[in-house]
């Protein structure tokens, strides 16, 4: 079959539409930088005119570290002096400046966002980082803030405010960008096979799928296909009635297939919700205040899926010493449910036992209505989730703190023992009169 001269352009204009695409996506595409920039919305900010100031680690992901963008502002006024900006280098428990700039502090107030340039660091990927920011306050002016998420957005970094860790991580972004492919080679295919990480390997997927790709461009152009004496026989045969047309075809399956989904869409809004409404404790994890002794917050406190028996659970792993707590405003019939128990993987590990406890903190004290004492190396009893259910009737319509407290039982001795909180909520009626929970950031 001979293809028309629209045909043979048609293909050309699509695949190298496609093939264009690609090449912009596999080596120009930026991938792999260090950044919390999504998180610029949060209203949260920390002062950095303490005598520590702020300090931010992080692992790079990109070469050429060459600066960083910071959200800084001040609350009102001009403030005066020098914002300091440290990049650090970490090498275990080693650190060495790298670099510091100096910022005036009443140029830094004036924009959005702050440039702070460096010298490039050609070889930065995979390397550990610490920013150190500092506002050098002079006499009569605001302090410089910086943002700060409460998200674990940096599951390896550490925030430290005025030489207090924070949860959460400072709001910046690096430069350094890192095209999609080798982010691919370094990250994404890290964990499979070490020869499908190899040039040849990658290069013959490639090949393969673009010469499926092109196939399948040449169909749609009609490159290659039916000739046009067998187009003509099938529009014959379609007239009278023998076969249906491939395009009215896909067309009536894509209708059917959008009328079930619309169904079962209408199927699921109709669906009655039950009773209660719930307000989960985990999505409120970045309005709680969380203490621990255990290593950085990140890998003491974190949200996990963990399996007991055939469900798997939605969890905060809480290592001992660590407490979370949340500020809640408690509406009427409000119970608080939760699972309590050690996680699964280390129950026949060496270990001492934890305490783990529910404090409910009021205007007249503390209530403690939970207290669990879990060792399931001596205790096969204790080899499971434990249910917990907390009535919050006592203290409707008041503003109480929730805590989920964790301590090593024995002798403090906290290896092995990994306790886990498993749906935390709380649920309360639907009636418009009962009023709404809600957390109140500390």
């Amino acid at each position: 079959m001979h293809s028309s001269s629209r045909a043979r352009a048609a293909f050309v204009l699509l695949y190298g539409a496609l093939l264009a695409w690609q090449v912009d996506r596999w080596c120009f595409t930026p991938h792999g930088i260090v950044s919390t920039w999504a998180h610029r919305a949060s209203s949260l900010a920390v002062s950095a005119a303490s005598p520590s100031g702020v300090t931010q680690s992080f692992t790079m992901g990109a070469d050429g570290l060459d600066g960083i963008w910071l959200r800084a502002s001040a609350a009102a006024g001009v403030p005066r002096g020098d914002l300091l900006v440290d990049l650090v280098a970490v090498a275990g428990a080693g650190r060495a400046r790298v670099e510091r700039v100096a910022l005036p502090a009443s140029d830094v107030a004036r924009t959005a966002s702050v440039w702070v340039p460096w010298r490039p660091i050609t070889a930065s990927r995979g390397r550990h980082f610490e920013v150190h920011v500092r506002h050098l306050h002079a006499e009569g002016g605001p302090d410089v803030r910086l943002a700060v998420t409460r998200e674990d957005a940096l599951a390896s970094g550490r925030l430290t405010a005025d030489g207090t860790e924070q949860w959460g991580d400072l709001v910046f972004e690096t430069s350094s960008r890192r095209a999609t492919l080798p982010y691919w080679l370094h990250e994404v295919l890290r964990p499979w096979p070490a020869w499908m990480r190899t040039g040849p390997a990658v290069a013959f997927v490639l090949l393969v799928f673009n010469l499926v790709l092109a196939w399948a461009c040449a169909m749609a152009t009609g490159i290659i296909g039916p000739s046009a004496a067998g187009d003509q026989e099938g529009r014959r045969a379609t007239a009278a009635g023998h076969t249906m047309p491939a395009p009215v075809a896909v067309g009536r399956v894509a209708v059917l297939i959008v009328s079930c989904l619309v169904v079962v869409g209408i199927t699921v809004a109709a669906r009655p919700t039950g009773r209660y409404r719930a307000l989960d404790l985990i999505d409120a994890l970045p309005d709680a205040r969380v203490q621990t002794t255990w290593g950085p917050m990140h890998a003491a406190v974190s949200p996990e899926s963990v399996l007991f028996g055939t469900r798997v659970h939605r969890a905060i792993v809480a290592m001992p010493p660590s407490t979370i707590a949340w500020t809640v405003d408690v509406p009427r019939e409000a119970v608080l449910r939760a699972g309590a128990a050690m996680r699964p993987d280390v129950w026949e590990r060496v270990g001492d036992g934890i305490e783990m406890r529910v404090h409910v903190d009021h205007a007249g004290g503390r209530t403690t209505p939970v207290a669990l004492t879990l060792y399931p190396l001596g205790e096969p009893a204790h080899r499971r989730l434990f249910p917990l259910e907390v009535p919050l009737h006592a203290w409707a319509g008041q503003r109480v703190t929730i805590v989920f407290e964790t301590t090593p039982e024995r002798w403090g001795n906290a290896v092995n023992d990994v306790p886990v909180w498993t749906d935390p909520r709380i649920e309360w009626s639907r009636h418009p009169a009962a009023g709404t929970a809600r957390t109140v950031r500390p």
